[in-house]
């Protein structure tokens, strides 16, 4: 008998449940399901697919309990998780089951240029069984929500979430149970590594957002047997104020997109660089700002403990660098969950950990900068590049900066938002990963390419005869001709 996982509340230190530890043979079990199940999901029309999709997401608005799973696992405020994740996956499955969807997948037909006898169909399929390894900050955003797209796009899905917040994924598989919807399309099983390297070892696909460590190790397991992958893996997105910029809004923007989840949100602004004429002025609105988030409220528990003793460390290393913190800094003493400062810092370098390394936690770094290029160089200079956003009242100009900044998606004048516009996508660059999710091109990369080249229905007629003159035997007339129209053509 294996020993369960207890799942406890961040928020509150107490027991909310516990999961079984399943083993490699599980695993191994629910993608043979999903794989038996596979074929009569992707029969159906695209339309039937997107139906149930939609009537699954309706089950989730109309839950009276599933909210309260996902904040006790995951220390959320309420907020953040019906406004934020819920919204979120309904507004992801009214796009891919749509006309929008229905377009990415349809079949294409391309014309060769010199053969105009022939036309290329492109044909999509369904890539089989997915393997979706979700993180334990988004329960709902990052675990179920990643399904719906290889889904609706006719693949079978097995979730393994984190050990850390697997309960709201096990909720939302027994509401796809008790919706009718089918048997084996939607698996979930849990687990810690043993079960997610089995996951990578049996499925023909892994979608996997997490640490960049087990990224690396699942590209690895994934390049073994030659299968596609798509990993979102974190970033240090940067904040570019210019000295034009609404400094009110930014500040606002800075603060909630720092401190939302408490700063465990991966494409969070976990650095600002500010031209030093405003810096000041900048960092005051801030506080401001922060002077008004309520604990517990508008900031939520740190899920993940080993969170605090990173976001100390970065602390105390910008302090002894020359930092000054000007509000937070520590973690809270007054409650039996793991809950810490929101932390402004000014006066950030950029050889301190704190403007390097990912935080993932409630901490707002400020440098100032003198000008554009030098926040771009600092700016780029980071092994990733997640996300990241620009300020400028001279929306041209902020848009130019934009295009320089070596990210997955930037946003001009605003944060976080990037996510939400479902119908373009996002996703990373250089250490932050491979892939994208949202838009036609998320779709697609879940899908197998097969190209059919078939007669022109008005020139097909030509083909007997160009077939006869550039097939064997090979002929010196027509090779004359080929160069004359190579010649003729580039």
């Amino acid at each position: 008998m294996r020993d369960g996982i207890a799942i406890v509340n961040p928020a509150t230190g107490a027991p909310v449940g516990e999961v079984p530890d399943q083993p490699p043979p599980d695993v191994e079990a629910a993608v043979a399901r999903a794989r038996a199940a596979q074929p009569a999901w992707a029969a159906l029309p695209f339309t039937e697919r997107g139906r149930l999709l939609r009537r699954l997401s309706r089950r989730l608005i109309d839950d009276p309990t599933l909210m309260d799973t996902l904040t006790s696992e995951s220390g959320k405020p309420r907020y953040e998780a019906e406004a934020i994740e819920l919204f979120y996956t309904c507004e992801l499955t009214r796009y891919v089951t749509g006309r929008a969807g229905r377009r990415a997948l349809r079949d294409e037909l391309r014309r060769p240029f010199v053969f105009a006898n022939k036309r290329a169909r492109v044909v999509r399929h369904p890539r089989g069984v997915i393997g979706v390894i979700g993180p334990w900050n988004w329960p709902l955003l990052n675990n179920f929500a990643d399904c719906i797209t290889p889904l609706a796009c006719g693949n079978t899905v097995v979730l393994k979430p984190s050990e850390v917040a697997p309960l709201t994924s096990l909720h939302v598989g027994r509401l796809w149970r008790e919706a009718g919807l089918p048997d084996g399309v939607l698996g979930v099983v849990t687990g810690g590594a043993p079960a997610g390297r089995a996951l990578c070892d049996h499925v023909d696909m892994v979608f996997f957002t997490g640490g960049h460590a087990t990224g690396k190790e699942v590209a690895q397991r994934a390049a073994e047997r030659m299968i596609p992958i798509v990993l979102e893996l974190g970033g240090k997105s940067p904040m570019i104020v210019l000295a034009d910029a609404d400094l009110p809004r930014a500040a606002r923007a800075a603060v909630w997109s720092a401190f939302a989840h408490s700063g465990q949100v991966c494409i969070r602004t976990e650095r600002v660089l500010v031209e030093a004429p405003v810096a000041d002025r900048f960092v005051d609105l801030c506080a401001q700002e922060m002077t008004r988030l309520r604990a517990g409220v508008d900031v939520g528990a740190v899920t993940s403990r080993p969170l605090i003793d990173r976001v100390e460390q970065q602390i105390a290393d910008a302090v002894a660098r020359g930092a000054r913190v000007v509000l937070g800094g520590k973690a809270r003493a007054d409650t039996p969950g793991q809950f810490f400062q929101p932390t402004l810092l000014a006066g950030a370098q950029p050889d301190m950990a704190v403007m390097n390394d990912e935080t993932f936690g409630p901490v707002l770094p400020v440098m100032a900068v003198s000008g554009v290029d030098e926040a771009l160089r600092i700016a780029n200079a980071s092994r990733f590049g997640l996300s990241g956003s620009v300020w400028s009242r001279d929306t041209a100009r902020a848009r130019d900066v934009a295009r320089r900044l070596h990210a997955g998606s930037v946003c001009v004048n605003d944060a976080l938002f990037n996510y939400f516009a479902v119908e373009a996508p996002i996703g990373g660059v250089k250490a932050s990963g491979l892939g994208v999710r949202h838009g036609p091109e998320a779709m697609r990369q879940f899908c197998r390419v097969e190209t059919i080249l078939e007669d022109h229905p008005l020139l097909g007629f030509l083909s007997p005869f160009l077939a006869s003159q550039l097939g064997f035997p090979y002929r010196s007339r027509s090779l004359r001709l080929i160069r004359r129209l190579m010649r003729w053509l580039y």
